[in-house]
C-alpha cells in the first residue's frame, strides 16, 4: 500500500524550544533589522560625520573652519543672559495692609489724645468747682462775722495760719482764691503718667500738657495733615533704604505747618515713629522675572556654514568650546547629539518598514530571504546614494530602491521604501530640502511607471520618468531658492543623471536579486512563459497533446485569476508547467497517444496509479534540473493537491479487490497553498473533463464547471488556500466564457469539386 506523501510530511517534529524560537522566521527578520539599522546607521554617521582637527586655544589657522550645522555659543549666550538677569531691578510689593495700620494707630493716638483732654477738662472743671465753693463758703462767712473777728474768721474759713502772707483788706475777694489753675500743680507727674495709658505710644510729659494746653482747632489741624500726609507717602510706597529720607520730609511737612511749636513737636513725635515701609521687596516675582527675561534673551547661534573661526585670527576659548561641542576636535569625546540624532532617525526608518510590513504586508514577514534581500538594497542604495552625494547632491540614485521593490516585490512595498530613502537623503545631504524632494517626485514617477512590467524595456521607460521628474523638482526648488536661470539648469542636469543611474543600476542588477534570493518578478515570468524556454520546447516536440492542454489551461487559469485579483501572468506561466513532469513517460497520459494503445490496459491499476501521480514528483525533479524558480515550482506540485486518480480506483474495485482504500490512489499533494495554485488545479480538471463533452452549449459547460468545483472543494481541496465561495463563483463564470470561446460550434462548409470548377470555367473561356 503507497503511504501518501503529505501524511509523511505532516507528521510532527519535536524539537526544543530554543531551536523553535532561533528557526523561526521573525527571528531571522529580526537579525536582518538590526544589522540593517546597524549599516545604515554607520553610513548615514559617516556621511554627516565633520572633519575633526587636532587644536588648542590660541592656534591660528591658516583656512577658516565652518559650523557643519547650527550650534549655540554658550558663553556668550551666557553674557546675555547674566546682563539680562541683571537689568530686571528688584520687585517690591504694596502692602496697603501696612499703610492701614498705621493709619489706624496715628486714628487711635488721637482718640487717646481726646481721652486726655476730656480727663484734663474734668480735672479742670473740679477744680473750678472748688473754687467756686470756697467763694461761696467766705461770702457766707463775711455776713455773719463782725469786724474783730475777721483774722480769725478768715483763718477758720481758709485754714490758714497768720504767719501766711495776707492779702489787703481793701481786696474784693479773699486771698486764698486763684482765678486761674497752676497748671504743673493741676496737672503733676501722677496725672500725666495716669494719662499715658490712654495714649497708645509713649510721648513725654511736654508732648501730653501740649496735648492737653492745646487748642482744639490746632489739634485737628495736625491730626488732618499728618493723616493726608502719611497716606500720600505710604501710597506712593516707601521702601526700606527710602525710610530715613521720608522721614525727614514729614518731619519737614509737620515743621512747616503753621502751629504752635509744641504741637510740632508733638505731631513729629507722633509720625516719625509710626513712619514705615510698605513697599517689601518680593523675591520670588524678582526671581520669576529675572527667569522670564532669561528666557526671552536670543541665543547666540552660529548657522550651518557660517565660519566659528576665521582663517588667521587665534582661536579662543568660546570657539575651543563651540568646536568640541560640534565634535570636531581630535579628542576622545563624543558627539552625543549628532550620534543621538542619527540613531533616532535610523530607528524611525526601519521601525516605520517593520511597521508596514507587520500591518500590510504580513506574509513576507514568514520569508526571511526576501526580507534580508529588502535590507541589503536598502543599504546598498544608501551607500551608493553617499558615495554619489560627495560628487553633487543631486547625482544621487536613491530612486533605485523605490523602482527595485515595485519590481520585485510588489508597488507599495516600493512607494514605502521611496519615502524611506527620501528621508535617509535629507540627512546624508546635510538636511536640504531638494534631494528629499527629488527622490519622492522622481521615485513616485519611476513606480508608477512599473506598475504593470513585463518587459526590460518598461524599466528604461521608467528611468526616463524618474529622469523627467528629477528635472523638474530640482528646476523648481532651484529657482526659487537661486533665482536666474543657468544655475538651476545646471543642478537640474545633475538631477537627470540621477535619475538615469538609478535606472541603469536597477537594470543591471535585478537579474542578481532574481537569481541570488530566488525572485520571480513579472519580467522573469514573462521570460519563462517564452516558448523558446528549453522545458516548453521539450513539452512541444516531446508531448504535443500536454502541450495543448497547458496552453488551454493557461488561458482558462489567467482569465479566472484576472477576475478574482489574483496574479493573473503567475498563474499563466504556473500553467506552463504544472505538467511537465509527463515528460518521463509521455505516453502514459491519453493526451498523448497517438493510437488506440493504452499501456494501461496492461497493468494494474495501483501501478498506473503509482505512474500517473509520479508526474509530479517527475516534474519537479525536471523544474530543478532546468532551475525553474520555487513558485512555479509549486505549480507542479499543488495542481492535483491531493485529488484520489477515480478512474483507476473504480477499475481496481471492478476487479474484486474489495480491500481497496481511495486514500492509496491519491496524488501526494500537497494541497493548494495559493489562490494562483488552486486556480489551476481547476482549470487543470475543467479542462480535461469538457474535451470529453459532446454538447457544448454555455448552460452545459457551466453545469459541468460548477459540479466539479464544488466536488473538489467537498474534497477539501480548497483548505489551505484564500479561495472564497465568492471567487469560486467568479472562477466559475470565467470559465464558461473562455471555454465557450474555444469549444464554439462550427459552421458545417459543403464539399466542392475544385477541379471540376476550373475546368468549367476554363470552358467557358474558351467558348
Amino acid at each position: 500500500m503507497i503511504q501518501p506523501a503529505a501524511a509523511k510530511r505532516d507528521k510532527p517534529v519535536r524539537r526544543m524550544p530554543v531551536i523553535n524560537f532561533l528557526l523561526h522566521p521573525f527571528f531571522a527578520d529580526a537579525v536582518v533589522g538590526l544589522l540593517v539599522s546597524a549599516l545604515i546607521f554607520v553610513l548615514v554617521l559617516s556621511a554627516i560625520s565633520p572633519e575633526k582637527y587636532e587644536l588648542k586655544v590660541g592656534d591660528i589657522l591658516s583656512e577658516p573652519i565652518a559650523a557643519p550645522r547650527d550650534v549655540e555659543d554658550v558663553r556668550a549666550t551666557r553674557e546675555r543672559i547674566l546682563q539680562a538677569r541683571d537689568r530686571v531691578n528688584d520687585i517690591y510689593t504694596l502692602d496697603q495692609t501696612i499703610t492701614n495700620e498705621v493709619v489706624a494707630e496715628v486714628e487711635g493716638i488721637f482718640e487717646g489724645m481726646k481721652t486726655v483732654r476730656d480727663k484734663a477738662a474734668e480735672k479742670l472743671q473740679k477744680w473750678e468747682e472748688q473754687q467756686q465753693e470756697l467763694i461761696r463758703q467766705w461770702e457766707q462767712s463775711q455776713q455773719q462775722e463782725e469786724p474783730g473777728d475777721t483774722t480769725s474768721e478768715e483763718e477758720n474759713i481758709t485754714g490758714t495760719s497768720n504767719e501766711e502772707e495776707q492779702e489787703p483788706a481793701a481786696t474784693t475777694q479773699p486771698p486764698i482764691i486763684k482765678t486761674e489753675p497752676d497748671l504743673d500743680q493741676l496737672y503733676n507727674e501722677a496725672f500725666l503718667q495716669e494719662m499715658q495709658q490712654y495714649i497708645p505710644i509713649q510721648l513725654s510729659r511736654d508732648d501730653i500738657r501740649a496735648i492737653i494746653g492745646a487748642e482744639q482747632r490746632d489739634l485737628n489741624q495736625l491730626h488732618q495733615k499728618l493723616i493726608d500726609t502719611l497716606k500720600e507717602m505710604m501710597e506712593t510706597g516707601i521702601k526700606q533704604e527710602q525710610l530715613p529720607e521720608f522721614k525727614t520730609i514729614l518731619r519737614d511737612t509737620i515743621q512747616g505747618m503753621t502751629i504752635p511749636n509744641e504741637l510740632k513737636m508733638l505731631g513729629i513725635n507722633i509720625g516719625v515713629p509710626l513712619l514705615k515701609a510698605n513697599l517689601l521687596y518680593d523675591p520670588e516675582k524678582t526671581l520669576l522675572e529675572k527667569q522670564k527675561a532669561a528666557e526671552a534673551v536670543e541665543k547666540v547661534i552660529y548657522k550651518k556654514g557660517q565660519f566659528i573661526v576665521q582663517a588667521g585670527q587665534p582661536i579662543t576659548e568660546a570657539q575651543f568650546e563651540m568646536l568640541g561641542e560640534l565634535g570636531l576636535l581630535k579628542n576622545d569625546t563624543v558627539d552625543f547629539p549628532l550620534y543621538g540624532g542619527v540613531f533616532i532617525v535610523v530607528i524611525i526608518c526601519i521601525g516605520l518598514i517593520a511597521l508596514y510590513l507587520v500591518l500590510f504586508e504580513k506574509p513576507l514577514l514568514f520569508k526571511p530571504l526576501v526580507i534580508l534581500m529588502a535590507g541589503v538594497i536598502l543599504c546598498l542604495v544608501t551607500g551608493l546614494t553617499y558615495a554619489a552625494a560627495l560628487f553633487n547632491i543631486y547625482l544621487i540614485p536613491a530612486a533605485m530602491a523605490g523602482m527595485l521593490m515595485s519590481v520585485l516585490i510588489n508597488t507599495r512595498v516600493g512607494i514605502v521604501f521611496n519615502v524611506i530613502m527620501a528621508v535617509l537623503t535629507g540627512v546624508i545631504s546635510g538636511m536640504h530640502i531638494s534631494p528629499v524632494a527629488m527622490t519622492m517626485v522622481g521615485g513616485m514617477v519611476g513606480i508608477s511607471l512599473l506598475k504593470n512590467i513585463q518587459h526590460r524595456n518598461s524599466l528604461v521607460w521608467a528611468g526616463l520618468g524618474a529622469a523627467a521628474g528629477n528635472f523638474l523638482t530640482v528646476a523648481g526648488i532651484e529657482l526659487l531658492i537661486q533665482g536666474g536661470w543657468i544655475g538651476p539648469l545646471y543642478s537640474s542636469l545633475w538631477g537627470v543623471l540621477g535619475g538615469l543611474l538609478a535606472a541603469v543600476l536597477t537594470i543591471g542588477t535585478l537579474p542578481i536579486w532574481e537569481n541570488l534570493f530566488g525572485v520571480v518578478t513579472p519580467i522573469k515570468l514573462v521570460e519563462l512563459g517564452n516558448p523558446n524556454h528549453p522545458v516548453l520546447k521539450r513539452l512541444l516536440m516531446e508531448t504535443p497533446g500536454t502541450y495543448h492542454h497547458s496552453i488551454i489551461v493557461a488561458n482558462l487559469a489567467e482569465s479566472a485569476a484576472d477576475a478574482i485579483g489574483a496574479n493573473g501572468l503567475l498563474a499563466r506561466v504556473g500553467a506552463y508547467y504544472h505538467d511537465i513532469g509527463k515528460l518521463e513517460r509521455p505516453y502514459f497520459f491519453k493526451e498523448n497517444q497517438l493510437t488506440y494503445d493504452n499501456p494501461h490496459e496492461r497493468i494494474d491499476p495501483e501501478l498506473s496509479t503509482r505512474i500517473i501521480t509520479a508526474h509530479a514528483n517527475d516534474g519537479l525533479e525536471i523544474a530543478r534540473k532546468y532551475k525553474v524558480p520555487d513558485v512555479i515550482q509549486k505549480f507542479i506540485t499543488e495542481h492535483h493537491g491531493t485529488t484520489p486518480v477515480i478512474y483507476f480506483f473504480h477499475k481496481a474495485k471492478n476487479l474484486g479487490n474489495k480491500e481497496v482504500s481511495l486514500d492509496d490512489f491519491r496524488y501526494p499533494g500537497p494541497k493548494p497553498q495559493s489562490r494562483e495554485t488552486a486556480v489551476v488545479m481547476l482549470a487543470d480538471t475543467v479542462e480535461a473533463a469538457v474535451r470529453a463533452m459532446t454538447d457544448y452549449t454555455p448552460e452545459k459547460v457551466e453545469e459541468l464547471i460548477r459540479k466539479l468545483i464544488r466536488e473538489k472543494m467537498d474534497d477539501g481541496q480548497f483548505d489551505e488556500c484564500d479561495l472564497t465561495i465568492r471567487d469560486m463563483n467568479i472562477i466559475a463564470s470565467s470559465f464558461t466564457s473562455v471555454i465557450s470561446g474555444i469549444f464554439h460550434e462550427r459552421v458545417k462548409y459543403p464539399s466542392v469539386d475544385l477541379n471540376a470548377e476550373r475546368t468549367r470555367k476554363q470552358d467557358d473561356l474558351v467558348n
